[in-house]
């Protein structure tokens, strides 16, 4: 969806967007510990929720994906007539004409397997808290959602309108990724509340595929709308927990089933079928093979915990901040980086994401700690780059984190502390709802 944007629009507006993100998100903390309910009690698991963001902030720089179309290249060619005056009305008209599309766009992302296996991220957590709104497919493997903004390009809306109004539309769907907020009265009529996306992140049957809409309501037109039912509380996440903390693991959980039945079935039709079939259709004898394993969404017990000591709670907290204000720090300089420079940071980063959740969930990687103590190293001892790219302060901090997580790492890595009754299966799940 905001694969139709220029390429640095979406970061730019990344980087005015975190300082709020970060904002309420330590404000929901605060309320969650002073006032309750504790939406926060899993900790690991928002740190796996705000470093998918990171991931897909990463990537989504790098160009990772296939994008079916960009809208410039679409409008700068084919615009009937002449480009369209850019004033409030047509900001409010794409941003509704976005929504409308969106909710379809979200809706079918359900439906098909294929679209599902880059969605399933959003829904991986069961918690439901604002780090939750964070957890975006970076793998985006197939980027079609701009192509149901062809029309606005044909009739030659310009460009930076919709590069305005796609961040916009998008940032505002954080705001209801929370647990403090109840009903809102007339509002629920018209916009999507936390209300109702608390029952779009629910696994509850009655709750499974519903709620669709991003901004407005549109699923009280299309017969999608489910109310949240006091006597009906959400629990949250897929029917078949992932059980990682690595956006990147989670991301290709279910990628991995739909490849592992295609190659496991013995039908040609069935081979493709995996892909473009409804969510959750599995071949006869792969389901046989690999049987599906659901847990009962109403037990508690079966919501997946790694035991962490509190330091490495607090750890994967500050190697987070760092990562953080790496990402940032090459999102600011984009403009003065080489390709080079830029790309080295953002490897940087994402090493430091995967290195952070395999700690997480005591098995650490110490390939993740080589390759990126690797990369530092690299940026640090070529000519061709200098240490001013890096600030004053930046590379010396990436330098002692580097080598403290590596430490920390191969601490965790000892038959002790790999003994954890938590561990949990790692096996492929089935998906969400079916």
């Amino acid at each position: 969806m905001v694969g139709a944007l220029p390429m640095d629009a979406f970061e730019v507006a990344v980087l005015f967007a975190i300082p709020g993100f970060l904002g309420l998100i330590v404000l929901e903390f605060a309320w969650s510990k002073l006032k309750g309910p504790d939406t926060w009690q899993h900790q690991a698991d928002a740190v796996s929720s705000i470093s998918s963001g990171l991931t897909y902030l990463v990537l989504r720089t790098l160009g990772f994906g296939v994008l079916v179309i960009s809208y410039d290249w679409v409008a700068e060619r084919f615009t009937v007539g002449e480009p369209v005056v850019a004033g409030a009305w047509l900001y409010a008209l794409v941003f509704v004409w976005k929504d409308f599309t969106s909710y379809w766009v979200h809706r079918w992302a359900h439906a098909n397997s294929f679209l599902w296996a880059m969605h399933l991220i959003h829904h991986s957590s069961e918690e439901f808290n604002l780090p939750v709104a964070l957890r975006q497919n970076a793998l985006n493997w197939f980027s079609y959602g701009g192509l149901m903004l062809l029309p606005l390009a044909l009739l030659g809306v310009p460009t930076e309108v919709v590069a305005v109004v796609l961040p916009v539309q998008f940032f505002l769907q954080f705001w209801y990724h929370t647990q403090h907020v109840g009903k809102l009265g007339p509002l629920e009529y018209v916009l999507v509340t936390p209300s109702q996306h608390r029952v779009h992140h629910a696994i509850n049957p009655i709750y499974i595929d519903k709620n669709f809409g991003q901004i407005f309501c549109w699923d009280r037109l299309f017969g999608t709308f489910q109310e949240e039912l006091p006597e009906e509380p959400p629990a949250y996440g897929i029917t078949t927990p992932v059980r990682h903390y690595n956006p990147l693991m989670i991301e290709l959980n279910y990628m991995g089933r739909l490849l592992r039945d295609a190659l496991t079935t013995k039908r040609w039709r069935d081979r493709l079928a995996v892909f473009l079939s409804r969510t959750g259709w599995r071949p006869e004898d792969a389901r046989m093979r690999w049987p599906d394993t659901k847990l009962d969404y109403r037990d508690p017990a079966q919501k997946f915990r790694r035991a962490q000591p509190l330091w490495l709670i607090v750890w994967a907290w500050l190697q987070f901040a760092v990562l953080l204000l790496t990402a940032a720090y090459t999102l600011a300089n984009l403009e003065r980086l080489s390709g080079p420079v830029e790309t080295g940071f953002l490897l940087v980063v994402l090493a430091g994401v995967v290195a952070n959740s395999q700690q997480l969930m005591l098995r650490p990687s110490l390939l993740a700690e080589l390759l990126r103590v690797g990369l530092i190293s690299a940026i640090a001892v070529s000519e061709a780059l200098s240490f001013t790219h890096w600030g004053p302060w930046l590379l010396p901090l990436q330098l002692a984190l580097c080598l403290s997580s590596l430490a920390i790492s191969w601490r965790l890595r000892s038959p002790v502390t790999q003994a954890s009754p938590e561990a949990g299966s790692l096996g492929i799940s089935p998906g969400r709802g079916v």
